[in-house]
């Protein structure tokens, strides 16, 4: 049997359907199908519910998955076991969009210099979320807010980036931060992410009760609507935000406890330290 058909199996099952699985591996939904199909000959049994928009695991398909995945794991690993450097084979990367978008690019255009053999598979998402992805394996590394816990011992942490929290704005009334908060249309970072955390705490602290005129978990977004003049904000200082733009004015929140920790985070019991390592020195570099 060819391992390649139950990575096809586990896309799907991850992905949710067959179309969007054939869009990952770059094959067509015939092809993927196909490749189900023999694996269900081969076990004698359904492994997906199917209908015209998704594709669901059976019981048996459930009962298959783990062992699957970790065949799959393995497999794509042995490429980086035949390297000496280690550095090559797949590696899942989790980031929040911020990352992505910033520090991301030119970290990867230095990695492919110094490790060509390596693969980023790069999935975006929230911290919280990816996080949870972390815990659960389906990751191996991950760029995330730092939680607003104290991480277990069985994680490993770098600092990237700590990001101070500012007060963007734009044309608005009032000369303090108190004042611009109070007197304007307040646009709020997502409450409920950890970045946002951070906005909410700073308030509660300065006992400045505000009813958010709208509720974003998009940074880039928040920008745009400043620059709109649709409100004030309370952000982190991002990866990739220009304050030198038209129609930004920003205001630095003092003291640092109120800032944004960005960190590459991975699992102590982690097989591939020498790939988080090059990815760390990566992100670090002055060009990335």
């Amino acid at each position: 049997m060819d391992i390649r058909y139950l990575a096809s199996l586990v896309a799907v099952v991850e992905c949710g359907s067959i179309a969007q699985a054939a869009r990952l591996q770059n094959l067509t939904a015939a092809a993927i199908g196909q490749r189900i199909s023999v694996l269900e000959k081969h076990f004698n049994t359904e492994l997906l519910n199917r209908n015209s928009h998704k594709a669901t695991p059976t019981e048996a398909c459930l009962n298959l998955l783990p062992r699957s995945k970790h065949i799959v794991h393995e497999f794509h690993s042995l490429s980086a076991d035949l390297d000496h450097s280690g550095l090559a084979g797949k590696f899942k990367l989790g980031a929040i969009s911020t990352a992505v978008t910033g520090m991301l690019p030119k970290a990867i255009k230095n990695l492919a210099s110094s490790a060509p053999g390596l693969v980023l598979q790069i999935k975006p998402g929230t911290s919280n979320l990816l996080y949870e992805e972390l815990t659960e394996r389906r990751l191996d590394a991950a760029i995330i807010v730092s939680p607003p816990h104290a991480l277990p011992d069985r994680y490993h942490s770098e600092l990237l980036r700590d990001e101070p929290l500012i007060l963007l704005s734009n044309k608005s009334k009032g000369h303090s931060i108190r004042q611009k908060l109070t007197q304007n249309p307040y646009i709020r970072y997502d409450s409920q992410s950890w970045g946002g955390v951070k906005a909410s705490q700073f308030l509660k602290d300065k006992k400045i009760q505000l009813e958010p005129y709208c509720e974003l978990d998009s940074l880039g977004a928040i920008e745009k609507f400043v620059q709109q003049e649709i409100g004030v904000s309370l952000v982190p200082q991002w990866s990739g935000l220009d304050l030198t733009s038209p129609g930004l004015d920003a205001e630095f929140v003092r003291p640092n406890r109120y800032a944004r920790r960005v960190v590459l985070i991975t699992r102590v019991d982690g097989a591939r330290k020498r790939v988080f390592d090059a990815l760390y020195e990566a992100l670090q570099s002055p060009t990335a």
